[in-house]
């Protein structure tokens, strides 16, 4: 295996862990702070959205579908870091409207 596909399988373990300790942490009451688990959550999907293509479409899918998401991870964006401002970029749901338009025109015809 060579030393990028080692990486990249890394991160891509690293983000699922970082995902999955956030989910847990998330309810976990007052000794494990909330900002704690928001962070480990938020790396997660950075480090996952970078790093696989069918996250980046799920996540792009679940931003076309749930609009309350759409407008949370944008007004997100606006004011996080450049890093994940790219990261938000390249989920939004605009290629999903796109393809959506085209069955739908199909459809027709």
């Amino acid at each position: 295996m060579r030393k990028s596909q080692a990486n990249h399988y890394l991160l891509l373990i690293a983000g699922w862990t970082s995902l999955a300790m956030g989910l847990v942490m998330l309810p976990i009451p007052v000794p494990m702070p909330v900002p704690v688990a928001v962070i480990l959550l938020v790396g997660g999907v950075a480090i996952l959205t970078s790093q696989s293509r069918g996250f980046r479409n799920a996540l792009r899918f679940a931003r076309f579908r749930h609009a309350w998401l759409s407008h949370l991870l944008e007004l997100f964006s606006q004011r996080a870091p450049l890093r994940l401002q790219r990261v938000m970029y390249r989920t939004r749901p605009d290629l999903v409207v796109r393809l959506e338009r085209m069955r739908a025109t199909r459809a027709i015809l």
